[in-house]
């Protein structure tokens, strides 16, 4: 369940709709619309004061945001890596995660 997900089923829960869940965190009801629909993050000021008033864990909250954050961290990593090889380690490297990708790990890569 993802951030949003989670936003939405806590507010849900509370039989709460969006604009009083807005007034409870003194924001607007889009706000509260665009965190549950993963358009944006609340900040982790806000975070916390949604952790305190449903009174869940914030790490419970923010479990799944710091993968997606760690996966796009190495997703940019890896495309800054691959625009800097010549065309030929391109290449390669593409074959290399075919291969990965239908799990075939026994290949030469030289």
């Amino acid at each position: 369940m993802c951030l949003g997900e989670k936003l939405k089923y806590l507010r849900l829960k509370s039989k709460t709709t969006l604009n009083e869940q807005g007034k409870i965190l003194k924001v607007s009801m889009n706000s509260v619309y665009r965190w549950e629909h993963g358009i944006a993050v609340p900040r982790n000021s806000m975070l916390k004061k949604i952790a305190d008033y449903y009174s869940v864990p914030a790490d419970w909250l923010l479990s799944d945001l710091a993968s997606k954050a760690l996966e796009r961290e190495s997703e940019k990593s890896l495309l800054e890596n691959y625009k800097k090889l010549p065309e030929k380690g391109k290449y390669k490297l593409l074959l290399i995660a075919e291969r990965m990708r239908d799990g075939d790990d026994d290949f030469d890569v030289s």
